[in-house]
């Protein structure tokens, strides 16, 4: 639970041996070296991993980075997905993934995302990934999508960037219901078929309609990693579904009680009596916090400061993310009411939260340590 464990840093180059014993060809389709690196790395639970600031909001915070990278590790986590939510130009974003990258240094897969501004600074974030040594791209060109026209137009954005790079590429699988997905589902199916793209994630929220067409067209080629938990176990009883995350699954387990962690080593082994035992103990927290972020989604944000607190909770460096400058109904605030809630969420289920005064949080772990406090601050956003 938590233990390190050697993990690869990349997939094999082009050429490379290729490991498919025992697997059906009916569950694999094409394999290429990226493919074989999936099915043996990509396996379990990814975090969604957040930066941490100074408490005056100027510069990053890299010993609370490096801290959470640690406690990510303790989670029992294969892999970290990074996410610059707060961050303010590409020169910050860069350092934020060269400090992540250093401080993983094989204990944990890293995540990069390719998600810029247009396809030059797509392909540059590609490159530096290549070099700082990021294990895999998550591949969701959304600024350039928007142009797209046709659903060729948007094959051929995809295209050129992953093209771009050997390294292993996960698709984001927006499809909120079955009648929308079918566009989306034909590109993926088509990108599929290249040696490096290895997995699709399939967001929340989703219709089980949606998900199952998504299996259907993609398992064969894909590694399917389903959002929600509660659709985790009826998926792989007929699918290859062996990871689940990039989203915030510290709101439903802690380094103690790793439950979502143990829920897929459950199923990754056939044991579905065991993963239901586990999902039942977990369950309350789940509905809890798919309550929070399904409506924010729909209308395109995030809890991110109830995020930040559901890791400090569990062991994590906390610490408020900057003003985003978006509307409560996109960014809410964390108050009195949701810090009671979320630290009784999690006694509900056995979870221990943190012994540490709230103060500990908005400033951050690392900072508190030093002697910052509240009063040190200017400002708690989207805090009160």
């Amino acid at each position: 639970m938590g233990e390190k464990r050697p993990v690869a840093k990349s997939a094999p180059p082009a050429g490379g041996k290729e490991k498919t014993e025992n697997i059906k060809p009916s569950k694999v389709g094409k394999f290429s070296p990226q493919k074989a690196w999936a099915l043996e790395h990509y396996k379990g639970i990814e975090n969604l991993f957040m930066p941490s600031f100074s408490p005056d909001f100027k510069t990053l915070d890299e010993e609370g980075i490096r801290h959470d990278v640690r406690n990510s590790i303790r989670h029992g986590f294969f892999s970290m997905l990074l996410t610059g939510v707060g961050i303010r130009s590409d020169e910050e974003n860069q350092h934020f993934i060269r400090i992540a990258c250093e401080e993983a240094s094989g204990k944990i897969l890293v995540g990069v995302m390719v998600s810029q501004r247009n396809l030059e600074e797509d392909l540059a974030m590609i490159r530096f990934a290549e070099k700082t040594g990021g294990t895999h791209l998550f591949m969701f060109p959304a600024f350039s999508l928007r142009n797209a026209k046709t659903e060729e137009d948007a094959y051929q954005i995809y295209l050129e960037r992953i093209q771009a790079t050997k390294l292993p590429v996960v698709l984001y699988g927006n499809f909120n219901t079955y009648r929308r997905s079918g566009s989306s589902v034909r590109i993926f199916d088509r990108l599929a078929d290249l040696p490096n793209v290895v997995a699709v994630k399939l967001t929340q929220p989703m219709n089980m309609a949606a998900a199952f067409h998504v299996c259907e067209r993609l398992s064969d080629r894909l590694l399917i990693g389903p959002v929600n938990l509660d659709f985790v176990p009826v998926l792989a009883k007929h699918y290859r579904v062996q990871w689940s995350g990039q989203w915030n699954v510290e709101a439903v387990q802690s380094p103690e009680k790793p439950y979502a962690v143990e829920l897929m080593k459950a199923l990754s082994a056939g044991r579905f009596d065991d993963a239901m035992a586990v999902y039942s103990q977990l369950e309350p927290a789940l509905i809890a916090f798919y309550e929070l972020q399904a409506p924010l989604i729909v209308n395109g944000g995030h809890p991110w400061s109830h995020m930040k607190y559901f890791q400090w909770c569990g062991g994590g460096n906390g610490g408020l993310i900057r003003d985003l400058h978006e509307p409560v109904e996109k960014v809410p605030v964390l108050d009195e009411a949701a810090r009671k809630l979320i630290k009784d969420t999690y006694r509900k289920v056995g979870i221990r939260p943190v012994d540490a005064p709230d103060e500990e949080f908005v400033v951050g772990k690392a900072a508190y340590a030093k002697g910052v406090r509240t009063n040190d601050m200017s400002k708690t956003p989207a805090y009160c």
